[in-house]
């Protein structure tokens, strides 16, 4: 009889036990509740999963921390900025999932966005979106933006989509926002668009800012992203635009 396995990303399963839900981050990858040990949570984040092992194997009365709510998890492991690359133990998609659940109102600019990447996040950014704000800034360049991909995004409410359709200035800038109004707001910025190999296994580099650790960097981000927002060279684009938007995606792949 085999063991039946939660209908949840692999990239979420516990490391230890395979099976349950991961929801503590260890150096190698997430852990489930009952797999850590309480006493190790407040630097888990440091742990390696032989190191784990190990612990678990030598200390037989080891209590775990099932009976800590999600919250008091997180307060006690304290988040900080970091850089996420291909050695990192978590992945672009998990981060940005896990901050648009607690968002107050996300800004984003990519140069590139297309359905692969968009699938992993769409969901979280439905249930986002009901409450709150989403803007998006994107481009035509070599027309790598998938039309299909802009129309999951005009589907969403309260979303509002600007893209760069006609002008040669070479958008390369990406960036996520995450605002919040309590001052935690956090940023992710390097080389990565929204596709599937950008926000998983691909060769990308990252910084997570947060608002805490660099408030100044974090206000020059918005500043700069308010006025590329207002520029004349991108234009509001819904799915009454559809016509243009796959002009110009055509015309700046040839």
């Amino acid at each position: 009889m085999f063991r039946e396995r939660r209908l949840c990303d692999d990239r979420r399963t516990c490391i230890i036990c395979e099976k349950e839900e991961g929801k503590i981050q260890t150096n190698d990858g997430l852990v489930c509740p009952s797999c850590m040990p309480k006493e190790l949570v407040p630097r888990a984040k440091t742990i390696r999963k032989h190191s784990l092992i190990i612990y678990q194997k030598t200390n037989p009365d080891w209590e775990s921390c099932a009976g800590i709510v999600q919250s008091q998890i997180d307060e006690i492991i304290e988040d900080r900025s970091t850089a996420i690359t291909q050695s990192s133990s978590t992945t672009l998609a998990s981060e940005l999932t896990s901050q648009i659940k607690t968002a107050d109102s996300i800004d984003i600019v990519v140069s590139f966005i297309k359905l692969s990447g968009l699938s992993l996040l769409i969901d979280d950014l439905s249930n986002f979106t009901h409450h709150g704000t989403l803007r998006v800034i994107t481009t035509s360049y070599m027309g790598v933006t998938e039309y299909d991909a802009l129309a999951e995004l005009f589907s969403l409410p309260n979303t509002e989509v600007r893209m760069e359709l006609k002008t040669r200035s070479r958008l390369h800038a990406k960036c996520f926002i995450f605002n919040r109004s309590d001052g935690n707001s956090t940023a992710f910025v390097g080389s990565a668009n929204i596709s599937k190999s950008a926000l998983t296994d691909g060769e990308e580099w990252v910084v997570k800012l947060l608002e805490k650790d660099v408030p100044d960097v974090i206000k020059d981000l918005r500043l700069s992203y308010e006025e590329l927002w207002g520029s004349n060279n991108v234009k509001t684009v819904t799915a009454k635009n559809r016509v243009d938007i796959e002009s110009a995606l055509e015309s700046r792949g040839r």
